[in-house]
């Protein structure tokens, strides 16, 4: 993603405290907008979108860095033939990602059902856990790595810096998911543990852990890079 070791370190710097930050604020607002039952139904749909445009704003942070970073140069009798090659290259990516995310749901809702969710009844609910899934470990895969990359990383080794922190995010946000149906059948009778209510939100939780984690492993590093610039 970026070329410089020390720019790649500030980015993804940038990407954990970001959400960091914003990511509790919206499991915050949720809890006291008595939204936090909507998390199974289709209500939650929103709170996804933000999700999406919150990873679309960290990309645009990275394209700015190294927009900053590069020297452009134009050449004005190939900008049409690049702008259509370009404009191919982005459909087919588009297609890709389609087809890629459909057949990621189809694979999450199926493991889903396996760990033990209703096959017939709660389909909205189990389908929401799906796309909660999916828009946490696919989607930012994706836009911060690419499209083949993403499907290398969700089922390889990472190979970069980047790679291993997509890595430990979808770790954090399965393993989140997991510990969250725990609760459900618990005999406690509590409105929360209504399915998927706990899964969603440790999914959620799991996901800001893992950036939280990578932030404190981080700041040992800039500081140290701080203090050798200003040496």
């Amino acid at each position: 993603m970026v070329a410089s070791s020390a720019a790649g370190q500030k980015l993804l710097f940038f990407y954990c405290s970001f959400t960091c930050v914003y990511l509790p604020g919206i499991l915050i607002l949720l809890k006291f907008n008595n939204n936090l039952y909507n998390v199974g139904t289709y209500k939650f749909m929103p709170i996804l979108l933000i999700l999406i445009l919150a990873e679309v704003v960290k990309l645009s942070f990275s394209l700015l860095l190294q927009t900053d970073q590069q020297v452009l140069v134009k050449n004005e009798s190939r900008t049409n033939q690049k702008s259509r090659k370009s404009c191919s290259k982005a459909l087919k990516s588009v297609m890709k990602f389609f087809v890629s995310s459909l057949l990621l749901s189809i694979t999450y809702y199926t493991i889903i059902i396996l760990f033990g969710a209703p096959v017939l009844s709660l389909r909205e609910e189990t389908i929401m856990l799906t796309l909660t899934l999916v828009t946490l470990t696919f989607v930012p895969a994706c836009l911060h790595l690419g499209i083949d990359n993403a499907l290398v990383l969700l089922f390889g080794v990472p190979s970069d810096i980047f790679a291993e922190y997509i890595k430990t995010n979808v770790k954090f946000t399965l393993m989140g998911t997991w510990l969250g149906a725990i609760a459900i059948p618990l005999d406690w009778d509590r409105p929360w543990q209504a399915w998927p209510i706990p899964c969603v939100t440790s999914a959620l939780i799991g996901y800001t852990l893992a950036h939280f984690f990578t932030l404190v492993g981080m700041l040992p590093i800039m500081k140290n890079a701080k203090a050798k610039f200003y040496r």
